[in-house]
């Protein structure tokens, strides 16, 4: 099965998704079943959003085109782990997104952190401190497992507001809701996850 080649394009993000959001479950589903030009019209319609994401999370935009190509590329080969009773396909794409823009950044700074050291000490063997990376994996996991908890409604508003950089104006477009009735989500939200981890998210 060919795989369809992402292609950034220019369109304005919230135009492009609002203009065919009713559209996104349908072409979704019919991804899953291998259907390629389904998957395409998916992209067009959510690319600009998903291309956002990665930029405001690596600010380096000579890195936001192939971490949006692996974005689409898994999307593609992994559509059936979508689950449309976990949240909307854009907040589905919009995570993806984030995290292979952190993925990048983290392996980037340990490239350099790497070579740095190496520079200063050429005798230098790169040993992982344990705890250190066991702290950080229990921390995003219970973050995951709290958001998780949340509503769908509740879910997309703070994922867009808080991980993906929106502002509530720009959110409410992206979910075709209104303004007063986004930051009510966003607030509720928090609320739920300040009662589970104790702290608000960053």
């Amino acid at each position: 099965m060919t795989t369809p080649a992402p292609v950034p394009r220019t369109a304005p993000a919230a135009a492009v998704v609002v203009g065919g959001c009713d559209l996104l479950p349908g072409l979704m589903a019919r991804t899953q079943n291998g259907d390629e030009a389904a998957f395409v019209d998916l992209y067009d319609l959510t690319h600009a959003v998903v291309h956002g994401v990665v930029q405001r999370t690596l600010r380096a935009p000579d890195q936001a085109v192939e971490v949006l190509q692996e974005v689409f590329l898994y999307a593609w080969e992994h559509a059936r782990c979508y689950d449309p009773k976990a949240g909307t396909v854009l907040g589905w794409l919009t995570m993806l997104a984030r995290r292979r823009a952190i993925d990048r950044i983290r392996a980037v700074t340990r490239s350099a952190a790497r070579d740095h050291r190496a520079s200063l000490d050429p005798t230098y063997a790169v040993v992982p401190d344990v705890a250190e990376v066991g702290v950080a994996r229990l921390e995003a996991a219970r973050l995951r497992a709290a958001v998780r908890q949340l509503n769908v409604k509740q879910r997309d508003a703070v994922i867009l507001t808080y991980l993906d950089g929106y502002t509530h104006q720009e959110a409410a477009a992206l979910l075709r809701i209104p303004l007063g009735t986004m930051k009510t989500r966003v607030r509720s939200g928090v609320a739920t996850l300040r009662d589970q981890l104790g702290v608000l998210p960053a």
